[in-house]
């Protein structure tokens, strides 16, 4: 029984990778040796979901003048771009959080 599960697994990760390269909204559901249904999504939502970034008073959590990683899950778009904007200090500052929200039209 463990086998099966191992091998529905590796296949469903198999079928996700493939179906994340398409870079389309789909789902697909697959039925394992042992009977489980997996369901596997693929996709992005349109960046207007997210709404306007917040203020950065509102991510900073701990009001101690930077963002940190886990404050950053407050806005999605923000984590995306995380290390990115914070490659040396993971935090990142007012500063820097002005000049994303700026140069990526947010």
């Amino acid at each position: 029984m463990k086998l099966n599960r191992r091998v529905a697994i590796v296949a469903a990760s198999a079928v996700l990778v493939a179906a994340s390269a398409q870079a389309q909204d789909r789902s697909s559901q697959f039925r394992a040796s042992d009977g489980t249904i997996v369901t596997v999504t693929s996709g992005q939502p349109a960046p207007d979901r997210y709404g306007p970034p917040p203020a950065f008073e509102q991510l900073d959590g701990n009001r101690d003048g930077s963002i940190s990683r886990e404050e950053a899950e407050g806005y999605i778009p923000l984590l995306n771009d995380y290390d990115y904007l914070s490659p040396h200090s993971n935090r990142i500052s007012r500063r820097q959080y002005d000049t994303w929200v700026r140069t990526h039209g947010h």
